[in-house]
């Protein structure tokens, strides 16, 4: 469903110009460099209030959410700039409040640093590290969900990479889609059940990449077969920015080890000094179903 100039920004009830709200609003809360619509997800079903992004898609909140970039969090948001843990929203008695949790970079609300535990107004500019977010406690219509990550399953990927960092066994699943997202698959060595973790399509692309040439790259007896040049996965991967470089291919990486390191595998994803990145462990492609 998309929505319609005649449902009206979520904000304000201008038209709506940009995902659920008008550009006006939109503007206030506009994207930070690096984030794209998948770096923010909500994992709550029955909404309380909404937290809007600037591509204006609304995000479900709970009675309490943990914020950060956590994957057991209630409100996910995958930017350099926040934190694991980094603040906590609640409803209570008198109102919404939210606490930063000690983070990095800080929470803010309509421009001030949240210092303890702060209230929020009905319609309130809450920012999280650099990402700011409309708080909503109630909204003019329903907002339109989020598109879905695109991503496969364990039964039905069109690409499948296997990997064997040791104990734990990892599979990387999605489409041949050179822009989507897809999902990494772990289970312990022994063991029939998969846990399945979302990866935005920045991260999936970094990952299949270095997949692809590691399988590619499989029987040389290079210590770092499979290395993939740090300005190649500028040029190649999916960021919004043409003029992506370096330092964004590194931040892409540090959300990658991130992922990986919650899974207890992060020292595969290893670096050539000057030359690029590589996975120092052994890698097998499979096009064919499971």
């Amino acid at each position: 469903m998309k929505p319609s100039p005649e449902m009206g920004c979520l904000c304000c009830r201008s038209g709506v110009e940009v995902g659920s709200l008008c550009r006006a609003c939109a503007h206030e809360v506009a994207p930070c460099d690096g984030l794209i619509p998948d770096h923010v997800r909500s994992t709550v079903d029955d909404a309380e209030a909404w937290l809007v992004d600037g591509f204006g898609m609304a995000h479900a909140v709970g009675t309490k959410n943990a914020i950060g970039r956590s994957h057991d969090g209630q409100l996910v948001i995958l930017a350099s700039s926040v934190s694991r843990e980094h603040a906590e929203l609640r409803k209570t008695d008198g109102g919404w409040q939210i606490r930063d949790l000690s983070s990095r970079n800080g929470t803010f609300v309509d421009g001030a640093r949240a210092q303890g535990r702060v209230m929020l107004g009905e319609r309130s500019i809450v920012k999280i590290g650099d990402v700011a977010l409309w708080f909503l406690a109630d909204v003019v219509h329903e907002p339109v969900s989020p598109p879905s990550i695109a991503t496969a399953s364990v039964g039905g990927g069109l690409l499948r990479f296997s990997l064997l960092p040791g104990p734990i066994e990892l599979c990387l699943v999605g489409t041949t889609d050179t822009d989507a997202g897809g999902a990494l698959l772990s289970r312990s060595q022994g063991s029939e059940a998969w846990s399945e973790r979302s990866l935005p399509p920045l991260e999936f692309q970094l990952l299949r990449a270095l997949c692809t040439r590691a399988s590619e790259e499989a029987s040389s007896p290079s210590t770092v077969r499979g290395c993939v040049q740090t300005k190649q996965l500028a040029r190649d991967l999916p960021f919004q920015s043409k003029y992506a470089n370096e330092e964004n291919v590194r931040q892409v990486v540090r959300r990658l080890r991130g992922a990986l390191g919650e899974i207890g595998v992060d020292e595969i994803l290893a670096v050539a000094p000057g030359r690029g990145y590589y996975l120092s462990c052994p890698v097998s492609a499979s096009s064919d179903r499971r």
